[in-house]
């Protein structure tokens, strides 16, 4: 084990979500718990992930590889959380060798690329699983048939779309027809939605994100939005870093990605839609199908591997073993809500 923790030694920096105790319904077709049998850092596949999902990957290397884990701010952008292994005293510091060891770690286990970066690493073969915030998209199932390649997807776990404002905008709900009235420009002034008389400042994100995804399917249900090219975000983290300075703005992110990753450390104000403010048990009462005080936007978080890959294979057992007694309590522990 030492020496697994060696060779572990200097990757990312990252902080985590505060383990969230919940019951979660019994799933009637959940895998029965097996052992993943020889693993090691040198046969590990690839589980590449969009940038929200990237801690609950991350924590299913570790647990799979028996290495420790905590949360910790990302030093990459020092403005989230991630999940990092416990680097323990009695092996720092380190070797040329080990440093270069835990670079080839960093540079391939490690690595997140985005949904649809994901995605496209699988259908080409550069990747063996993902985790993602989304399915599959229809350009990636075209690009996918274009290849001749057929990809397998599941849902493992709930999340949802919230949106958020500056801490100083004094509307504290909004309609999901209001919502999409902002984002189709038919709203402009946030007086019409109870707020102070300013014009709204709508922003949204790259078209293959799984936000924007989410947004379109989830939330403007085929209406059109209203191009904002000015106001087009390319990271996760510039939602909020705009948000925090703007008074006017409005923006939509994962719920896991603002409880668990940014926390406190950008301080943003989301929105109730309906009146329902997002949590736990809201997300789960709409993903349950009860309207009463439910959260409307949930969304699922999906893991996916080629069709053709062998049941013998690790990625295939791996793709699996999310779907466990096991993998859900893994799925738990990093603050998603397994199914």
């Amino acid at each position: 084990m030492k020496k697994l923790w060696i060779l572990l030694l200097s990757a990312l920096l990252c902080v985590s979500c505060q383990k969230i105790d919940r019951e979660t319904p019994e799933d009637p077709n959940a895998v029965a718990d097996f052992e993943i049998n020889g693993l090691t850092l040198k046969n590990f596949p690839f589980i590449d992930s969009s940038t929200s999902t990237s801690p609950l990957r991350n924590m299913v290397v570790y647990e799979l590889l028996g290495i420790g884990y905590k949360w910790q701010i990302s030093w990459i952008s020092g403005a989230d959380y991630t999940l990092s292994y416990e680097i323990p005293d009695e092996i720092i510091p380190l070797s040329e060798e080990h440093k270069e060891l835990d670079r080839e770690l960093r540079n391939r286990l490690l690595l997140s690329n985005g949904s649809h970066g994901a995605f496209m690493n699988l259908i080409e073969g550069a990747t063996d699983v993902i985790i993602d915030s989304r399915d599959i998209s229809r350009n990636e199932i075209q690009s996918a048939q274009e290849q001749d390649v057929e990809i397998e997807t599941k849902p493992i776990a709930w999340d949802a779309l919230v949106f958020i404002v500056n801490t100083k905008n004094k509307v504290k709900s909004l309609t999901p027809e209001q919502i999409r009235k902002i984002y189709t420009g038919e709203i402009t002034n946030w007086k019409e939605v109870g707020g102070a008389n300013h014009e709204i400042h709508p922003y949204t994100r790259n078209t293959d994100s799984g936000s924007q995804e989410k947004m379109e399917t989830l939330v403007m249900g085929g209406r059109e939005m209203k191009e904002w090219p000015e106001m087009m975000l390319s990271s996760m983290v510039s939602p909020y870093n705009t948000i925090e300075v703007d008074e006017w703005a409005i923006a939509y992110t994962p719920y896991y990605y603002c409880k668990c990753m940014i926390r406190d450390l950008i301080k943003v104000k989301i929105l109730a839609v309906g009146g329902v403010q997002p949590n736990m048990e809201t997300i789960l009462r709409g993903a349950a199908g009860n309207t009463r005080k439910a959260y409307p936007f949930y969304s699922s978080i999906y893991a996916a591997v080629r069709a053709d890959e062998p049941q013998d294979t690790y990625p295939r057992q791996i793709y699996r073993w999310l779907s466990t007694p096991k993998g859900k309590t893994i799925i738990n522990e990093s603050g998603y809500i397994a199914l």
